[in-house]
């Protein structure tokens, strides 16, 4: 039996880099019998991931004219593994497909296959911090981290999404890994997912090092909010500081600096202990926090 792989981020989880790889890959892939499919690719310059695939279940009758495409591409391709990769994904349910049945459609659609959905996790606070910082590099976020959080807080309730994807495709196909270095193999996601497909990197794989959609430092964060508010009259002039500022103050992997007091990270943590405890008992089958500390992303801080 055939295998599709659902790998959904989520946001800020490594996606664009593994999605680069593999896309920039995908003749190695296909040597390994892994087909990287062209439908549902993203038309946006620096995409890579199967984002139209997401988008396309916004409706259902796009949806199911797109997933049957995919699923004819996969049939002509004969290979015994697929993998699509879109953190768009991880934002199901859209209203016109509630609940379980985007999940439902996919699985009657790959009736046939062993549907697989991978899904990388952080804990909310270190979330919060990375989405928070993408919205004022990327997107002109001018408000005070506090008011940001309200808008993205449906993301954070991790539990609730993987058991409505467990609805649609059963618990046995949801695969929960941790993005924390400490837990990935080699301590980057593409070594982490290529481990768990089975996918030799040093069979025609060319890995690109340099990090991608990578976030800002604490000074550049700052200049690009104080940018951001600023310049909000004159697109032309923030686009250029913008440049500016991404290329004096870029990230590396795993960067961390405090955005929230102590406080506020205790009642984050305390708020989703429960649900993520759920989720490890789920999921992982075991009876503990699912966060560990990362030593690592401590050094980072």
């Amino acid at each position: 039996m055939p295998t599709l792989f659902l790998h959904v981020g989520l946001h800020k989880t490594g996606t664009t880099s593994l999605q680069k790889a593999f896309f920039d890959n995908r003749a190695a892939l296909e040597r390994q019998g892994f087909l990287y499919p062209h439908t549902g690719l993203s038309p946006k310059p620096v995409n890579w991931g199967h984002h139209e695939l997401a988008y396309a279940l916004r409706h259902r009758p796009q949806g199911i004219e797109m997933w049957q495409a995919l699923r004819k591409e996969a049939d002509d391709a004969g290979l015994p593994n697929v993998v699509v990769s879109s953190e768009e994904l991880s934002l199901l349910p859209f209203a016109s497909l509630p609940g379980p049945a985007a999940f439902k459609l996919i699985s009657k659609i790959f009736e046939g296959y062993d549907v697989r959905l991978i899904c990388y996790l952080r804990p909310q606070a270190e979330m919060i911090a990375s989405l928070y910082n993408h919205h004022v590099k990327s997107v002109g976020e001018k408000r005070d981290i506090l008011e940001f959080i309200a808008q993205v807080a449906p993301r954070l309730d991790y539990q609730n999404y993987l058991n409505v994807a467990a609805h649609g495709l059963g618990t046995e196909a949801i695969e929960v890994r941790l993005y924390q270095k400490s837990h990935m193999k080699n301590g980057d996601i593409i070594s982490d997912m290529a481990d768990r497909l089975g996918i030799d990197l040093s069979d025609g794989f060319t890995i690109r090092q340099a990090s991608l959609n990578s976030g800002l430092t604490r000074e550049g964060l700052q200049a690009m909010l104080e940018a951001n508010r600023r310049l909000t009259g004159d697109p032309e002039r923030l686009k250029a500081e913008r440049t500016a500022i991404i290329e004096r103050h870029r990230a590396p992997a795993f960067y961390r600096h405090q955005l929230l007091s102590d406080e506020m990270l205790q009642v984050i943590e305390a708020l989703y202990r429960n649900k993520n405890r759920q989720i490890s008992r789920r999921f992982l089958g075991r009876n503990e926090p699912l966060f560990a500390v990362s030593s690592e992303a401590e050094a980072l801080a």
